[in-house]
C-alpha cells in the first residue's frame, strides 16, 4: 500500500501490465462512478442507501489502489442504524470522503495526461 499517492500505481500495474491505454480507461471509469457516487451521497439517505452508496465507493476505490478513498468508505458504511450522533458523523465523514474524491479524481486525471 502507498501512503504517498492518492492512487497506489503498484497495484493498478497489476491490471494494466504496462498498457497505458487500460490505465487510462480504468481510470477513467473510476473517475466517472466515484463522481456519480459522490452525487448520490447524502446524511439524510436512508441506512439501506447510505450503506450501498459507500460500498459501491469502497468497492471502486479499492479497484484502482485508493486506499485512503476505500478506508473512509468501510468507516461510512458503519453509520447505519443506531448510532448515537449518526447525521453529525455521517456528515463528518462526507467532508472527508469528498475531499479524497478530489484528489484521487484529480491524481487519475493528471496521470491519464502524463500518458
Amino acid at each position: 500500500m502507498s501512503a504517498q499517492r492518492p492512487i497506489d500505481l503498484v497495484h493498478l500495474e497489476k491490471y494494466v501490465v504496462g498498457d497505458d491505454a487500460l490505465r487510462n480507461e480504468i481510470l477513467s471509469i473510476f473517475s466517472d462512478q466515484a463522481r456519480l457516487l459522490n452525487g448520490q451521497f447524502d446524511i439524510a439517505q436512508t441506512d439501506e442507501g447510505w450503506r450501498n452508496t459507500a460500498h459501491a465507493l469502497k468497492g471502486a476505490s479499492r479497484g484502482v489502489g485508493a486506499w485512503a478513498l476505500g478506508d473512509l468508505c468501510e468507516e461510512a458504511e458503519s453509520l447505519i442504524g443506531q448510532v448515537s450522533g449518526k447525521g453529525e458523523k455521517r456528515a463528518a465523514i462526507l467532508t472527508l470522503i469528498r475531499d479524497q474524491i478530489s484528489t484521487v479524481v484529480a491524481e487519475a486525471g493528471r496521470l491519464c495526461e502524463a500518458a
